[in-house]
């Protein structure tokens, strides 16, 4: 017989928490990790005016809705987070769930951050809100131009996230979910030093790229749009790193390997960052640790946690070869934390009224392709489906 964690909820009142992903390969990563997905939508009516698309199903114990965003930025993400108080009334946390730029180095240097780590927030900064002048860029930093703090449900819970004991259960799960999915390989993870451009490196391929010299010159608009192999980024003006030189000394198999987990503050804004310049001086000045497009259309809206896989270095190197690892990476930890994650009372009481499912799929853990189980609720009926990009 079923027991209560895998009952299916009668309408959208026993829903509370809700994921939000501003691109289609981090909501299929993310859906790749549902353990029950419920494809009849027509039971659970949207409210007046809730103009979202959404996704229902099961992590762990807890029914989620996931929320597909139409596209990147605050705006996009404020929208939606309106649109679904109108159909959702109990929602009690938004996941932010997706890909980010990271700052390689922080804590003066102490804290290395690779391609394919997570980082969650514990703060975000609207870097993006200020006065441009013309010698510079002021950011409006006044008690009421600032985000508010997480509210103290989400701080002690971030609190007990970084305990030894909750780190260990979600490095666990994230093990369990990421084996079958490669590793791109610490070969492809290259740091380019902040004030190396990414430039045609034969003088005489480009003229614009010939006069580059500083990284506030410009570079041709084929250059912005080719990857490093193309344009033969010079590699001795590769950053070593302590830790991609002990995976390569130690080793690392899919197996054992587990990115590691960063809490700190990001950058959000509706500026793609490809400017280590920009990178380092913004993190400096404002102590964050990455840089994404959305957590600050959410973040006053609904109590929220941003987990977003490291993807690139918000440099002008940045490419888009980490991506759906990254976005993988960040979809393991999200189920991997909602695995510690308590539902409310009032979420306890309510299932005595709700409908058994049907049997629970198998769980598939990633290959090189998103695959994901699902059930569907016409009978006895079961079918599984491969995203492929």
């Amino acid at each position: 017989m079923l027991t209560d964690e895998y009952t299916r909820p009668r309408d959208l009142h026993a829903f509370e928490i809700a994921i939000f992903c501003a691109l289609r390969l981090e909501a299929d990563a993310m859906i790749a990790m549902f353990d029950d997905i419920w494809e009849q939508e027509e039971q659970y009516k949207k409210g007046p005016g809730d103009t979202n698309s959404y996704t229902f199903g099961r992590i762990h114990q807890h029914p989620v809705v996931l929320v597909h965003m139409p596209r990147m930025g605050k705006a996009s993400a404020s929208s939606v987070a309106a649109s679904l108080r109108s159909s959702f009334p109990y929602i009690r946390v938004g996941f932010l769930v997706g890909i980010c730029g990271g700052v390689p180095f922080s804590g003066c240097g102490k804290q290395e951050i690779i391609l394919g780590d997570v980082i969650i927030s514990t703060h975000i900064v609207p870097y993006d809100f200020g006065r441009l002048y013309p010698h510079t860029y002021i950011r409006k930093n006044l008690l009421l131009d600032n985000l508010g703090r997480p509210s103290p449900e989400i701080s002690g819970f971030l609190s007990k996230l970084q305990g030894q004991a909750a780190q260990t259960g979600v490095k666990n799960c994230m093990r369990a979910d990421l084996t079958l999915l490669e590793y791109p390989g610490t070969s492809k993870d290259k740091l380019f030093e902040a004030g190396y451009s990414h430039k045609h490196a034969v003088s005489t391929t480009c003229t614009v790229c010939a006069q580059c010299t500083h990284p506030q010159d410009d570079v041709c608009a084929e250059a912005l749009n080719s990857s490093c192999a193309d344009l033969g980024c010079d590699s001795s003006r590769v950053v070593p790193r302590a830790r991609i030189q002990t995976m390569n000394i130690k080793g690392y198999s899919a197996s054992s390997y587990c990115p590691a987990i960063h809490f700190g503050g990001l950058a959000s804004g509706d500026q793609v960052i490809k400017s280590a310049f920009h990178r380092d001086l913004i993190a400096k000045q404002e102590g964050v640790i990455g840089f994404e497009m959305e957590g600050a259309g959410l973040w006053d809206t609904i109590p929220t946690i941003v987990v977003k896989g490291v993807c690139d270095y918000a440099d002008s190197h940045k490419g888009k070869d980490w991506q759906i690892y990254a976005a993988a990476t960040a979809a393991a930890c999200a189920k991997g934390i909602l695995k510690i994650w308590r539902g409310s009372l009032r979420r306890t009481e309510d299932r005595s009224g709700e409908e058994q499912s049907g049997p629970s799929p198998t769980h598939q853990t990633f290959s090189g392709t998103f695959t994901a189980g699902k059930n569907i609720y016409n009978g006895s009926t079961f079918t599984a489906e491969s995203i492929n990009f």
